[in-house]
């Protein structure tokens, strides 16, 4: 059954950089992460998750800012997660960049999702202006893949100008073969203010990469929530009458209506071994 996911009172976001962040993404221009609560500090961090978790929050997406190395700075606060994963009964989800395999083997046991921001294709690659190699981004997941937490999630952004259908097939393509744990797809909202406001999203460009997605990864996809409203109805029908994805994050009212969505209150991530905790 496909699942509908959307974060409203157990699920939030934490940016551990605050609004700040060192690349200028194309897409992005930190308006993403400014809607974020800030926690910039260990202690900042502890005393924001002790306060959500008393209001009835369980699970938790940090992110934040990236360095021109394309990385959240994660490393001061695991010791900090570590503790309240032990104390309280809660979800750690990071948005973490690219990371050293020491960062990523100290993830292992105090993280129980990672969403990765695969920006391999040549287009996405381009839109972060990170100071590091392309072939970063493929070694990173692998890392991930084989020395960190049990559930990865690799994200493939849909919508990008300089990218086409091979370069994001190819994308697919890598991390099929790696087996994650789930694929997630999002697509390119063209964002005021930023250089992405004049892209031009084509619906029925998108049906086939996903439908490529969705045979490579043997149904184990996800539609994320970054995808414009203007298209938002229309591909959610689309993915779910043809059977695409078996998770979509923030569906649109009418489409969960219309196919009597389950929905959870958490992100799109999540493991099936937790879902009735966040009904």
């Amino acid at each position: 059954m496909i699942g509908g996911f959307t974060p409203k009172f157990k699920f939030t976001t934490i940016s551990l950089t605050g609004n700040s962040c060192s690349l200028n993404c194309f897409y992005c221009g930190t308006k993403y992460i400014s809607s974020m609560e800030g926690a910039t500090t260990p202690e900042h961090f502890e005393k924001s998750l002790r306060r959500l978790f008393s209001q009835g929050v369980k699970g938790f997406l940090v992110s934040g800012g990236f360095d021109e190395h394309g990385k959240l700075r994660i490393e001061p606060f695991l010791s900090t997660m570590k503790k309240l994963k032990k104390e309280l009964d809660i979800i750690i989800n990071v948005h973490p960049g690219l990371q050293s395999r020491e960062t990523i083997e100290s993830m292992k046991d105090v993280v129980d999702i990672v969403d990765f921001e695969f920006a391999y294709s040549p287009g996405a690659y381009s839109a972060k202006g990170i100071r590091e190699d392309r072939e970063r981004y493929l070694e990173t997941l692998e890392d991930f893949i084989n020395y960190g937490p049990e559930y990865i999630v690799p994200h493939i952004m849909l919508g990008i100008p300089r990218d086409n259908e091979e370069d994001i097939k190819d994308e697919i393509d890598l991390i099929s073969q790696l087996k994650p744990y789930l694929l997630n797809f999002l697509v390119l909202i063209p964002t005021s203010g930023t250089p992405s406001k004049a892209v031009k999203i084509d619906l029925k460009g998108l049906i086939p990469l996903i439908q490529y997605g969705s045979l490579q990864m043997k149904g184990k996809v996800s539609l994320g929530c970054m995808r414009p409203y203007s298209i938002k109805e229309s591909l959610d029908r689309i993915v779910i009458e043809r059977g695409l994805v078996e998770r979509i994050a923030n569906p649109h009212h009418k489409v969960i209506k219309e196919f009597k969505l389950p929905v959870y209150d958490a992100c799109c991530s999540l493991p099936e071994k937790y879902l009735e905790e966040f009904r």
